[in-house]
């Protein structure tokens, strides 16, 4: 099921994207443990990191002609146990790139991904970060207007990806050109909460 479920998105993300070549992509952030089907398992507080690798690029010919680095976007897909696919919200966050790094005639980008909580889920752990915040405050705690300024400021930096089975359709481009697509699967486990994590010197007011 699980390979099935691989080979039918890259054929939708080919077809979609008018034949586009597959690009190499793969898990590169730390794997906790793997499930008895061999998915990688990640942490809910951990990265999210993935490289891809496409065929390179012609280099520029023309005196002055710059190429421009490549970019990633996803698309989160999470899936049920009866194989059902819900897309899901996700943030993808450049981190670098090249040419020559896996031998001639590749480029590779790396890029971290974010499948961040739900709204409400992650409107619940602001507060319950502020309210940690608030017993560590000497002079009592935050009211009105700061209240809101600061849980709306703390939704910002949850860092906390939601917990379940995905698949990540990883597409490669070249400015608004798709040069690639690949998928890696994987899973997040529950290791904690971000509102466990340290408290800053000062409210985020």
């Amino acid at each position: 099921m699980r390979y099935m479920l691989i080979a039918q998105l890259l054929l939708l993300s080919s077809v979609a994207f008018g034949g586009d070549r597959p690009a190499s992509c793969e898990l590169a952030s730390r794997i906790v443990s793997r499930s008895p089907s061999g998915i990688a398992q990640i942490s809910n507080l951990g990265d999210i990191q993935i490289r891809c690798r496409v065929p390179a690029r012609p280099s520029p010919t023309q005196p002055g002609q710059f190429q421009g680095g490549l970019k990633a976007t996803t698309a989160a897909y999470k899936i049920s146990p009866d194989g059902a696919r819900r897309l899901v919200p996700s943030e993808v966050h450049q981190s670098g790139g090249g040419n020559g790094l896996f031998g001639p005639g590749k480029e590779w980008v790396d890029f971290y991904v974010l499948v961040p909580l739900e709204a409400a889920e992650r409107d619940a752990e602001a507060r319950r970060f502020l309210a940690k915040l608030e017993k560590s405050m000497p002079g009592g705690s935050i009211r009105g207007e700061a209240y809101q300024r600061a849980l709306e400021r703390t939704r910002e930096f949850v860092y906390q990806h939601r917990l379940g089975h995905f698949q990540l359709e990883c597409r490669i481009m070249d400015g608004d050109r798709v040069v690639g697509v690949g998928a890696v699967e994987l899973e997040v486990l529950f290791k904690g909460r971000f509102s466990d994590a340290g408290l800053p010197a000062s409210p985020p007011v």
